[in-house]
């Protein structure tokens, strides 16, 4: 039995239950101009000055969903690990490349630090094996991303994190709506 949590403005159960979008692109998720709505994959990250609907699956990845109340601009990141190693490889796969870079790009969409408002999805220890409550890499994900925003000053203004179980999330960019579904 799957369990709906709504967070934000609303009941978007019945009108974003049938919501799956595609696409595919390395990084950064483009949508066409009369399109409202983008599937982000791991690795990926989608920002918008307008509102937008974006949905993605989550594990033991997590997705930072950020938003400005005052412009509408707004985005996710979805990341894998919770950092990237001293290789020379930045990639969105990694937790501490993925928030800079989602913050980066709201910056250069006019959304500053201190106007964002935050909410935080995922870090699921999907695999039976890896369930030692803290020690998980969702956790690891999780306590990366809560540091990281406490860090720039951006509050986290809801959650629903950890688990043995899977999400489906769909985000509204422009209000920070969010809904989520164990899978």
């Amino acid at each position: 039995m799957s369990r709906e949590v709504l967070f934000g403005l609303g009941d978007l159960a019945e009108r974003m239950a049938a919501l799956v979008g595609e696409g595919a692109s390395p990084e950064t998720v483009e949508v066409a101009p009369d399109a409202a709505t983008a599937y982000v994959h791991v690795g990926q990250l989608f920002t918008s000055p307008a509102a937008c609907t974006v949905t993605t699956i989550l594990g033991s990845c997590v997705s930072v969903c950020l938003w400005d109340p005052t412009t509408g601009a707004g985005g996710l990141n979805h990341f894998l690990l919770p950092q990237c190693v001293e290789n020379g490889i930045s990639s969105p796969r990694f937790g501490n490349v993925a928030i800079h870079r989602l913050l980066d790009e709201l910056a250069g969409l006019g959304s500053p630090r201190q106007r964002l408002k935050a909410k935080v999805f995922g870090g699921a220890s999907v695999i039976d094996a890896f369930q030692s409550a803290n020690e998980s890499l969702g956790m690891k994900n999780v306590d990366l991303a809560r540091r990281l925003l406490a860090d720039a000053g951006i509050p986290i203004v809801a959650e629903d994190i950890g688990g043995a179980q899977g999400r489906k999330l769909v985000f509204q960019t422009g209000d920070g709506t969010a809904w989520v579904r164990k899978i």
